[in-house]
This record gives C-alpha cells, structure tokens and sequence, in this order.
C-alpha cells in the first residue's frame, strides 16, 4: 500500500495511491467561470467516450468560479444520474497545476487528460488523442496550425518551444497540448509547479524516467485572446524553464 496525504481545503486527506485502475480514462475538467460553456465540453466527453467504447469518469473541478458555473453542474448532475461525473468546488482558488495533481490521486482511470471547460477542442481532436492510448506511455498532441491565433501568440509559443528544448536538450513540437499520460505516472512523479509552466516540467520529468511518447498533429482553435499574456505568467513560465535548465545541468553531472 502506498499512502499520500493531500489537501481538501484545508483538512489533510489520506489517500491510497496504490489502487488499481478500475476505468480506461479519468477526464480532468477544470472551470473558471465557464457556465456557458462546461457542458459543452462535458457532452463531447460522453459522446466520444460512448463512441470509443471507454470507460470513463470526468472529474470537474470549479476554482472559485463567481457565476454559476457550479449550479450548471449540479443541474447536469441531477439530470443525468448515469453520466459518471464528480464535482469538486475549491474554497479558495489553487490554479490549474494544483487541481491537475489532486485530480490524479482522486480519480480511478488508467490514463488521465485534461480537457478545459471552455469547451474549446473539437471532438475530433479529442478522439484521435484518445484513440492513441496505449500506443505509448505519453501521447503527445501538437498543433500544426491554430484556427484564430494572432500572430504574436503564434510567436510566443514558438519562442517558447524553442526555449524550452534548449533548456532540456529535447525537440519536442509542443509543450502546451494537454498530453493523454498514464495516471499512475501523475501520482508518482508529479511536480512541485505552478503557473503555465507546469506541463513542461512534468512532460519532461516523465521523460527523464523513460517514459515513451508518440506526437500526433492536430488542428486546434484559439478562443483564449490574450488573457494568458500578463506579467504573472511570463515570470512563472521564465521560473519553469530556469528549473528546467538546473535540471539538465543536474542530470549531466550526477546521472
């Protein structure tokens, strides 16, 4: 048995990280103010899983949302008592890389993803990366194109995944493109993170203990405008890729 103490506002829960899979997927869907658009996203999850024959549970985590972005999914719930659908409502708000961490302990699937309730990837694109599963340990999506991105945020990213595989040594096509990992690899090898960064780190971390990886192409669209683009996250992501590069230069000298 391998134990891991968590927290769930503000009360230590012990839970048993040793557990077996009893569910092909556990959907991480993480909300902010998404009331218009949650189940969106929630209905593409039913419908690809049905159509993949997954069994599947989607985990909605609502970080201090100030619409009524809880009521909707309380709603959903009542109506639909088969959908296998869990809602948890931080009392303070911890930001994406934190939730991802706790969803992990808390869900049951073999393999874990994050789908945004902003309901803003395409079905297709959610079923080619599912589709995958088991190809590799990561399956890694990038975008060849991204339908209604500026082009000083497609500069941004490339600038970004050019630092980022300088920093590690890899050449990897993308960082940011909510790879599909076991979730047993979430639990045991997660990172200390926060901030946009945090996908880099962890991705790399699980390459650095040798997990195989495949990269699909996909098409995305952008809907986020430049709500990503503040001081905050360039310092947070500018700390990510410092971590990075101190951990190449770790690996070089110890192994």
């Amino acid at each position: 048995m391998v134990l891991k103490e968590i927290m769930r506002d503000g009360a230590a829960v012990i839970v048993d990280a040793s557990l077996p899979s009893t569910l092909d997927v556990s959907f991480f869907v993480p909300c902010y103010n998404e009331e218009q658009r949650v189940l969106g996203t929630v209905d593409k999850l039913v419908r690809v899983s049905a159509e993949l024959r997954l069994a599947f549970e989607i985990l909605v985590f609502d970080d201090c949302s100030t619409d009524r972005t809880v009521e909707v999914v309380h709603e959903y719930k009542r109506a639909n008592p088969t959908i296998p659908l869990r809602l948890f409502v931080n009392s303070t708000n911890r930001g994406i890389a934190r939730n991802f961490i706790e969803g992990a302990f808390l869900g049951n699937g073999k393999y874990y993803r994050v789908v945004c309730g902003d309901d803003v990837e395409p079905f297709d694109t959610l079923r080619k990366i599912l589709a995958r599963a088991g190809d590799a340990d990561i399956i890694i999506p990038y975008h060849t194109s991204v339908i209604g991105r500026p082009l000083h945020r497609r500069l941004i990213s490339r600038l970004y995944t050019t630092l980022v595989n300088l920093a590690s040594g890899r050449s990897l096509n993308y960082y940011n493109g909510l790879p599909l990992y076991r979730r047993r690899d979430v639990v045991r090898f997660h990172v200390e993170a926060t901030g946009l960064g945090y996908q880099a780190e962890f991705l790399l971390r699980l390459l650095q203990e040798g997990r195989s990886y495949v990269q699909i192409p996909l098409v995305a669209t952008d809907t986020e405008g430049s709500s990503a683009l503040n001081m905050r996250n360039f310092i947070s992501v500018g700390f990510s890729i410092f971590k990075i590069m101190v951990g190449r230069v770790r690996a070089l000298l110890y192994g």
